[in-house]
């Protein structure tokens, strides 16, 4: 006589068998495997159909298996990413586990998230800094030295942009401290997010300021060969 409460044992174990062993897992299974049988039972039919209707429904050990492991890699995958993402931005890699609970003891404080942030973008910010003082002006003398008329297109506009910035960044400093200082006071949710968006921040501030380090390479490697070969 059929069974169905040994039937769903025994193909749990076939699960198990198969390899799926983790059991936040198979219980889910298991309570959809439940809910279709009592479903299927509700509508007359026999209780050895039903279960098996619904054994079919949820599929094979062997293919919900490479399903599962499918999942398990693009998860992987986008774990990695993330973490890369995540160590470049100068973020350590609990904050996955942290981020998202604004509750948890492990979050950091908001002081300890700027000063991070601060450290991760200050080299970057120190080089940039001492390009745009100390070379720059440089070479724009080599260039007209040079006979050239003025640097290359992409150069003068990394220098305009750079200059510009150099000029009013006491206005920008002032709007971000502003914005983060109404953040840490009016938004509740801020601390949930806090750390991804300064850390997204830093990670894109310290890329631009790379960015604009190798143009001035760039132009400095232009500059000399015109010192090489000048106009004439």
């Amino acid at each position: 006589m059929f069974n169905l409460e040994q039937s769903t044992v025994q193909w749990r174990q076939q699960m198990l068998d198969a390899g799926l062993k983790r059991p936040t897992l198979l219980d889910e299974l298991e309570s959809h495997l439940r809910e279709e049988t009592a479903r299927q039972m509700k509508s007359g039919v026999a209780a050895q159909n039903a279960f098996e209707i619904a054994v079919a429904q949820i599929g094979q050990a062997d293919a919900l298996k490479q399903e599962f492991e499918k999942i398990a890699g693009l998860k992987e995958v986008r774990k990695r990413m993330k973490h890369f993402v995540l160590t470049l931005a100068g973020i350590p890699g609990d904050y996955v586990n942290t981020s998202m609970n604004p509750s948890n003891p492990n979050l950091d404080p908001g002081w300890a998230t700027y000063l991070k942030a601060v450290v991760f973008v200050a080299p970057a910010l120190c080089l940039w800094r001492l390009a745009l003082v100390g070379c720059v002006p440089k070479l724009k003398d080599v260039c007209e030295q040079a006979g050239a008329a003025s640097l290359p297109r992409f150069s003068r506009i990394n220098i305009g942009i750079s200059e510009l910035i150099t000029d009013h960044w006491i206005y920008a400093a002032s709007v971000v401290v502003l914005a983060l200082f109404l953040l840490e006071w009016g938004a509740s949710n801020w601390p949930r997010y806090r750390r991804a968006a300064i850390g997204l921040t830093a990670f894109v501030l310290n890329f631009s300021l790379l960015v604009s380090l190798f143009l001035t390479i760039c132009t400095g490697a232009i500059v000399a060969g015109m010192a090489i070969h000048p106009f004439k």
